[in-house]
């Protein structure tokens, strides 16, 4: 049987992967913390409530945001691999964070 600490450990990795590829460039900074304590915090709580059915958000999560990712990237001709040219992928942040979704 796997213990508790695994899943958390593995949503732990999870985030670590995600934030490695795309999360360096979030803007304001302030939500990378934010983000982190938002989904380890509800990864805990379904670890505890759920148990092993807590992996489907566990995994489920990072999965649907890089499925996400790739398709707006190739939309908007941003290499979503690199996130090249860097200046279009932070650009594009930016109008999401304003509420533009065009």
């Amino acid at each position: 049987m796997v213990s508790h600490a695994t899943y958390f450990l593995l949503a732990l990795v999870l985030w670590v992967a995600g934030y490695l590829h795309t999360g360096r460039f979030v803007r304001p900074r302030w939500k990378q913390a934010g983000k982190l304590l938002f989904y380890l915090g509800v990864s805990a709580l379904l670890i505890y409530w759920i148990g092993p059915y807590s992996l489907i958000f566990i995994i489920g999560h990072p999965l649907i945001g890089l499925i996400f990712h790739i398709r707006v990237c190739n939309q908007h001709g941003i290499n979503w691999r690199s996130c090249q040219p860097r200046e279009k992928y932070i650009a594009l942040q930016e109008k999401w964070a304003r509420g533009d979704f065009k």
